[in-house]
């Protein structure tokens, strides 16, 4: 029994890199179109073959946006989880986000695919500008201080508690 020849094939040919090239395209962009099902199901809403599409508030539009361009920035920076969010928000800021959701949405028209509005979609995305607004109310979260300041805060604190700070080894 012999081990079967295989010849080696060169994968640098123009047929093999557009199959490759139409897959990996697909393939990123299925990932885009997951975020924005997932995130119109989150708020109520679901895609489907219609004539006409719901009506698109700001907070609908922002939250699409937002859900494609992070999983955008995610899928490709993996290494770089620290970034994603302010990466997104850098496109929400300048409008890509908002373009490129459009962009995916009007492929989607040309296909007779269309945002449609379910029974909860009002309620839903009520709740969802509720907490959008919520969320932009509250003062940022404080940075942790540094040790400087910590020392500070503990010589100033027994200072007017009047009592002997022990000392801390460190």
């Amino acid at each position: 029994m012999g081990v079967a020849m295989i010849d080696a094939l060169n994968i640098a040919t123009m047929p093999i890199a557009d199959k490759v090239h139409r897959h990996m395209l697909a393939s990123y962009y299925a990932l885009q179109l997951d975020a924005l099902q997932a995130e119109a199901k989150r708020l109520g809403y679901f895609f489907a073959q219609a004539d006409t599409a719901a009506t698109m508030p700001p907070v609908l539009a922002d939250c699409l946006a937002w859900a494609v361009e992070y999983r955008r920035r995610c899928y490709l920076y993996p290494n770089c989880p620290e970034s994603w969010e302010r990466h997104t928000a850098d496109s929400m800021s300048d409008g890509y986000a908002q373009e490129h959701c459009r962009s995916m949405l009007a492929a989607l028209a040309a296909l007779g695919i269309r945002l449609q509005e379910g029974q909860q979609a009002y309620a839903l995305l009520a709740a969802e500008e509720c907490r959008q607004r919520e969320k932009a109310s509250l003062p940022p979260e404080p940075s942790p201080l540094s040790e400087v300041e910590v020392s500070s805060f503990v010589d100033e604190f027994f200072t007017k508690l009047d009592a002997p700070k022990e000392e801390v080894p460190t």
